[in-house]
């Protein structure tokens, strides 16, 4: 989080009053927890400050203020966004809700993790994930999106004033211009202060590039299934990948009553299945492509995604694939998280 602590909480009887909580909240800047929003015209009272009350540091924190200020004195007009003011009245909330470690909620811990690791890995987010790793972020797992958001509101609770808590979630969505159950979750939850980030395609597993997908397989035939899939894959348009099921394919898993639309080529094993919900989307996909992905990739995607990450051999530009506005959307989830760290 961005922090502005107010000069007059550290002159004469506030300054004395207020000191621990106050270098508490130094504190949190040196060890980079958090930053500190400082002008340049305040640092000769914190420096005033430090000398009164920790002269032993005082050197060490003056370097981190004046180093604060001149971040703040080059900042773009609207720097000030999103930034926690500390008053006298706040103070002590203030610094509850700063040492406590932000809180990303996720459907599942494990995969969705993974997914944000991986892009975040790519995308040179890599604080996000520093911060995990240093105690700073817990990531918590909602079992599905109602849990997912039920969590998210109770970890806000725990905050006093600033609510230090992101949802993340998939849209589900069949169709671009579809507004789904998510959207409604996410904004419920905003009346109760979570931030969120509702992902603009299906599900996390759409944000795969296609160079992962030709990897999954190293057994000769999955391998030549596989490399079918792929091609089959590629003939669709960005808008038709991004609502494209990616784990279960058009086999799908049709539910009890839903509309569908269901086809057969007249032979065994050429049937699929596309909801009725994607519209005319794939109306114009060639039937045979459609066939060949009745099959879809799998659920294991976010591992072997990561996995390719971590040995080198994908690059953001592989994210390109994915159709315009794709990274930019990606990282303006990453601005999210980042907004409650």
């Amino acid at each position: 989080m961005r922090v502005e602590i107010p000069i007059d909480l550290l002159t004469d009887r506030q300054g004395d009053e207020n000191a621990d909580l106050i270098l508490r909240l130094i504190g949190f800047f040196r060890e980079a927890r958090h930053e500190w929003v400082i002008s340049p015209g305040d640092v000769d009272a914190v420096h005033a400050f430090l000398e009164r009350h920790l002269p032993v540091l005082a050197q060490i924190y003056l370097l981190l203020a004046q180093k604060a200020s001149m971040a703040q004195a080059w900042a773009p007009h609207g720097g000030t966004v999103g930034v926690v003011r500390v008053t006298g009245e706040t103070l002590v909330t203030d610094v509850r809700d700063l040492e406590r470690p932000a809180v990303l909620v996720v459907e599942n811990a494990t995969y969705d993790w993974q997914m944000i690791e991986a892009l975040a890995r790519l995308l040179g987010c890599e604080d996000v994930i520093d911060a995990k790793e240093g105690g700073r972020l817990s990531v918590y797992n909602g079992g599905g999106k109602d849990g997912a958001t039920w969590h998210a509101v109770d970890q806000a609770a725990q905050f006093s004033r600033t609510k230090r808590v992101v949802l993340v979630i998939d849209s589900d969505s069949f169709h671009p211009t579809d507004r789904t159950g998510s959207h409604e979750k996410a904004e419920a939850a905003a009346r109760d202060g979570v931030s969120s980030h509702v992902l603009r395609f299906r599900e996390m597993e759409n944000y795969i590039p296609n160079r992962v997908l030709a990897r999954q397989s190293r057994k000769p035939v999955a391998m030549s299934s596989m490399a079918k899939r792929l091609e089959s894959l590629k003939t669709f348009s960005p808008v038709q990948r991004a609502h494209f099921d990616m784990k279960h394919g058009f086999k799908g898993k049709p539910q009890k009553g839903s509309e569908q639309k269901g086809r057969h080529a007249g032979k065994a094993g050429t049937t699929y299945v596309i909801p009725f919900r994607h519209g005319d989307l794939y109306d114009e996909v060639a039937e045979h492509d459609l066939i060949t992905l009745q099959e879809g990739f799998g659920t294991d995607l976010p591992g072997l995604f990561l996995q390719e990450v971590m040995r080198g051999g994908i690059s953001e530009r592989d994210l390109d694939g994915l159709g315009p506005g794709a990274k930019q959307e990606l990282r303006s989830m990453f601005e999210t998280i980042r907004g409650v760290i």
